[in-house]
């Protein structure tokens, strides 16, 4: 009896699976010349068009303005959000809980950056661990934050 170990003969993982509108979206604005920005909604969406990218071997503009999700979590006392959201939308949102996040000028405070998944060059969908969330605060992280979790703050304590 011959004993096949799965996880050294598995192949490589497959694209994660997303809207066929999207792929549609992607091969069409991909075909004209220059090609149109691509609007995906989700991380994985991203994920698919770097990959779709790589594998063509050309460059496709991503406009990730119309990612707009923000979850909040009043008892953890976070944000989660995408990076079509901005400050204000997530001051607004988190204020309905008594809650704010810390802004500067710059936007979001990274020092509150808890969490983060993260589509690297290859087009890999991956969750940030501590070595990339610190390349991520400091601005030498190589990839596109989709999804980003943020320690909230009383707002009564802020407006001090």
């Amino acid at each position: 009896m011959t004993v096949i170990d799965y996880e050294t003969t598995r192949r490589s993982p497959a694209p994660p699976r997303v809207a066929d509108e999207f792929v549609l979206q992607l091969r069409t604005h991909s075909a004209r010349r220059p090609p149109l920005p691509i609007r995906p909604l989700t991380g994985r969406e991203v994920a698919v068009a770097v990959r779709y990218a790589l594998d063509e071997g050309q460059e496709l503009p991503l406009d990730l303005s119309a990612m707009k999700r923000i979850v909040i979590d009043p008892t953890e006392r976070t944000a989660r959000v995408q990076p079509g959201v901005t400050p204000a939308e997530l001051e607004q949102a988190a204020f309905y809980w008594g809650l704010a996040p810390l802004a500067d000028r710059h936007g979001l405070v990274l020092a509150n950056l808890i969490a983060a998944h993260v589509v690297l060059p290859d087009g890999e969908l991956v969750e940030a661990d501590a070595e990339l969330l610190r390349e991520i605060r400091t601005g030498r992280a190589l990839g596109l934050v989709v999804d980003a979790t943020y320690r909230l703050h009383a707002a009564a304590e802020l407006q001090r």
